[in-house]
């Protein structure tokens, strides 16, 4: 017979230490904060110190009291990402699921990205989740497994909009690496899956377009089959679902949550 506690059992993180890199707004904050009401005790980590303070005073206000803590990280400087890990093997005794979510998406034409443009977008958008998830499997293999969570893009798998071939590369590579990490550490009990949200209406991604609207069939509302752009809640409810021991059973999957939209 199912009942709440499990229910609980299933979807709750109680116990469990949960890393977020981009914590600090749009989808990583999401994923942050539903993750702390789920029990998880969360560190969040972004280059943005400001708005990652305000995310772990939410958190740790009404009686959440050091449930969060948070860590400066530019995932694009490899030495920056060193150091964050070293103060999470300081200030936890492990770790349980990482959710590789900072990343970046300017809109360049193919033909005007240089060398340090596309530079500076693999080392953020895949390098540094490649370092990341290294540094987090090291840890998860001392203790008894985990969740590893890429935030990855439908663009890894289908052209949808103009501009942006750069990040859909980067994310095609993050997809290799989750199914490659599912597979070579699966008898370690950790677990890797990829999130591929499609239009989702973030903060972030309303400034970009501001001057330069994105075009593309992803903009079409007629191409998403649930009719709406989707919400950063959307992304952080399956990403608990991966987290949680709901998912004990699921790896090496690339899950779109796009409205349907690769169905066309």
């Amino acid at each position: 017979m199912i009942n709440e506690s499990i229910v609980a059992k299933l979807f709750g993180l109680e116990g469990r230490t949960a890393l977020i890199t981009g914590a600090a707004a749009g989808i990583g904050r999401e994923i942050a904060m539903l993750f702390a009401h789920a029990g998880a005790k969360v560190i969040g980590a972004d280059i943005n110190e400001e708005a990652l303070s305000s995310l772990v005073g939410a958190i740790n206000a009404g009686g959440r009291a050091n449930q969060a803590i948070g860590l400066p990280l530019d995932q694009g400087d490899p030495s920056s990402i060193t150091t964050m890990f070293q103060a999470v093997r300081d200030q936890a005794a492990g770790l349980d699921v990482l959710v590789n979510c900072a990343a970046i998406y300017p809109f360049k034409p193919f033909e005007d990205v240089d060398p340090a443009f596309f530079d500076r977008n693999i080392g953020i958008n895949l390098r540094g989740v490649f370092i990341c998830t290294q540094e987090a499997v090291r840890i998860m293999k001392r203790g008894s497994g985990g969740s590893i969570i890429n935030i990855a893009s439908v663009n890894a798998v289908k052209a949808c909009v103009f501009d942006n071939i750069h990040y859909g590369a980067a994310k095609a590579a993050v997809n290799n690496i989750t199914i490659s990490i599912a597979l070579e550490y699966g008898s370690h009990n950790i677990r890797a899956n990829s999130i591929m949200p499609g239009a989702i209406a973030t903060e972030n991604a309303i400034k970009s377009a501001v001057g330069n609207p994105p075009h593309g069939p992803i903009t079409k509302g007629d191409r998403i089959p649930l009719g709406r752009r989707g919400q950063p809640a959307d992304v952080a409810a399956a990403c608990l679902f991966l987290a949680s021991e709901a998912s004990s059973y699921v790896t090496g999957q690339l899950i779109a949550v796009d409205g349907g939209f690769l169905i066309g």
